[in-house]
Parts: C-alpha cells; sequence; structure tokens
C-alpha cells in the first residue's frame, strides 16, 4: 500500500509538470498521506504563476544592478533583494542556503577521505559562523535589521514542526518512511533545465546557480504556504468547544502552549485537502478586505497572482 501511493496516472500527457512531486510535497507538510490530485494541480498551478511573476520582478531588478550589462542574467542578490522587506523569511531562506553550503562541504571531505583532524581549526572558525550573501546584505541593510542576530523566533517554521511531530507520533514503521521520504522531495532535487522549462526561462533569461538554489526554495516555501492558510481553513471549519487540552489533539496547535505528551495516543488520521479547502485558503489570502486600505484600495482589483506567498 505505501509503495503503491504517488504513482503516476497512466494518462500523464506530459512530464514537465511537477504534480506528483508536489503531492509529495504537501504529504510532508502535513496533509494526508494519499494527496488528492485534483489540490496538486491546483497548487502547482499556483506556485507556476507565482514563480513567473517572481522571475520578472527579478529580471527588472537585475536590468537596474549597477554593472549590468541587460543580459539577462539572474543571480543570487536579485532574488534576496525582493525579500528585504520581509525579515523573518529572508533569515528562514539564509539558514536554508547555510546548512546547504554545510551539507556541501561535508560531501567534499568525506569524497576526499581527509581526516576531521587535519582540518585546521582557523578554517573552521571562518567558516562557521559565515552567512550566505553576507557583503550584499551590508550594502542593502541600511537599518542594521537584516544582519542583527536577534532571537526573533520564526513562529510558521515552530508550527510546522510541531505539526510534523504531531504527524508522526501515531505513525508505524512504514507510514514514517514513507512521511521521511516525502519531506524530501522538493523542487531542488530535481533536473535544474526541467525547471527551467517548467518555469517557462525564455532563452534570453538565464538563472545563475545560486539563482536556481534560491527560486527552487521559494517555489518549496509557496507549496508549504499554501497548505498552512488550508490548515487554517480546516480550522475555522472543525472548530471545538469545551476543554483546551482537547482541542490540542488537532494538528493546528498553539506553539507557546504545546506540549508533547498530551499527543502520545493521539491515532487521528489527517483527511486530504480538497480543492475547495486550497480554493478558499487562496481566497482568503488574496481577498482584498485583508489589504492595508481594505475593499476601498484603487488596487484592490488587481491580479491575484502579484500578492507572493513565498516573499
Amino acid at each position: 500500500m505505501a509503495e503503491s501511493s504517488f504513482s503516476k496516472p497512466a494518462d500523464t500527457e506530459s512530464d514537465l509538470n511537477y504534480t506528483q512531486d508536489i503531492r509529495q510535497m504537501m504529504h510532508g507538510f502535513g496533509d494526508s498521506s494519499e494527496p488528492l490530485l485534483e489540490s496538486a494541480k491546483i497548487i502547482e498551478d499556483v506556485v507556476l504563476q507565482q514563480m513567473k511573476t517572481i522571475v520578472k520582478r527579478a529580471c527588472e531588478i537585475a536590468d537596474r544592478r549597477v554593472g549590468s550589462k541587460k543580459n539577462n542574467i539572474i543571480n543570487g542578490e536579485d532574488l534576496i533583494f525582493l525579500l528585504r522587506k520581509n525579515k523573518v523569511k529572508l533569515q528562514r531562506l539564509l539558514k536554508y542556503l547555510e546548512l546547504k553550503e554545510l551539507g556541501i562541504s561535508v560531501q567534499k571531505v568525506m569524497v576526499n577521505d581527509v581526516p576531521q583532524n587535519v582540518m585546521d581549526s582557523e578554517q573552521l572558525d571562518s567558516t562557521k559562523r559565515k552567512i550566505p550573501f553576507q557583503a550584499f546584505l551590508e550594502q542593502i541593510d541600511n537599518t542594521g535589521e537584516l544582519l542583527e542576530n536577534s532571537s526573533t523566533m520564526d513562529e510558521i517554521k515552530r508550527r510546522r514542526c510541531i505539526r510534523a511531530d504531531m504527524a508522526t507520533r501515531s505513525m508505524d514503521e512504514m507510514r514514517y518512511i514513507k512521511y521521511s521520504r516525502a519531506r524530501r522531495v522538493s523542487f531542488a532535487n530535481k533536473n535544474r533545465y526541467k525547471f527551467s522549462e517548467w518555469v517557462g526561462l525564455d532563452g534570453d533569461i538565464t538563472l545563475s546557480k545560486q539563482a536556481f538554489a534560491i527560486l527552487s526554495y521559494l517555489a518549496y516555501e509557496t507549496v508549504a504556504q499554501i497548505i498552512d492558510l488550508a490548515f487554517l481553513v480546516r480550522q475555522d471549519q472543525n472548530k471545538m468547544h469545551g476543554d483546551a487540552i482537547d482541542r490540542q489533539r488537532l494538528n493546528y496547535v498553539n506553539p507557546f502552549t504545546y506540549k508533547p505528551y498530551y499527543h502520545g495516543e493521539n491515532t487521528n488520521v489527517t483527511k486530504a485537502f480538497t480543492p475547495s479547502e486550497i480554493n478558499e485558503a487562496l481566497r482568503r489570502y488574496w481577498s482584498p478586505q485583508l489589504d492595508m486600505i481594505g475593499p476601498f484600495n484603487r488596487w484592490s482589483m488587481r491580479r491575484s497572482n502579484l500578492k507572493l506567498l513565498s516573499l
């Protein structure tokens, strides 16, 4: 049963899609072990439109970059610049890039078979606190907030970790193996040219290696954000009244009052998110009433995909 999951349908018309990968990502973010294909297609369409919009904005930044010859090469700095107004999401991206670089360095050491005691301690100290794109961030950080080493809690990331902890407590070995495989699926693990072709990059637009890593991360983060919003929709649909501890048995909990031992006997199986739940989550996110000026904003009827989920 576990091995037959996420199998591609026989009438698949093209390999240039990420529907099955997105189904696994949905499961990794807390959806059912068998996410609905219709829901995954909706998310895929949204992610694709969002990535095209991000690429368009990055191209505009690249054209204005100092020293740019308008050769339509998108660098990592162009995408980092788009995140400058959201410190939490920027720090989340930098941590991802830092761990990615650490993994690459560990693989090099394992391939070269270098003993651990041979590495210079000064070299370790110099790379230990290396921040990706630090020089660029220092140039655009006028207030000092972006590089500030504060103890700001990433509540969204913490909620995702709690949800994953609650989901795995009632899993057997086979379900946990399937879940762990789903957690490893991402856009970055796939062919770089397939991702570029899927996004629809023109022949004149190219992504640098760092830009590809960041853009694939933003696509992955968009899927995660949609699932987060879908959980909020389901929470409103399934409001529980009564004891506070009973309410904590759901998959969405208050991270500040979460206590793992309350969920030790939880065997609740998450139902697959329906297309209506996904659409309602997106409708709420793009609703003009949630804009700063509300429905009286003259730009309230702008295209919904301009409000980016990952930025």
